[in-house]
């Protein structure tokens, strides 16, 4: 009995850290492989051309924080 009450705790606090990595995956910001900005509402991000990760849509404004940086 007493390895069926820990199997089940510990299945349980299984579940607890697979739906805490969840919601951090969710809330982490995404960033551009390009020049670093992370993503909001004034630099919306799409599929990189070469399929490397997500890109800001505005190239001319990309290509000028790459400079900088």
């Amino acid at each position: 009995m007493s390895n069926e009450l820990d199997a089940k705790t510990a299945r349980e606090r299984a579940k607890e850290i697979a739906e805490q990595r969840r919601a951090e995956r969710r809330n982490r910001k995404r960033k551009c492989v390009l020049c670093g900005v992370e993503e909001s509402d004034k630099t919306p991000f799409h599929a990189h051309p070469d399929g490397i990760g997500p890109a800001c849509k505005d190239e001319v404004g990309c290509q000028g924080r790459r400079v900088v940086r």
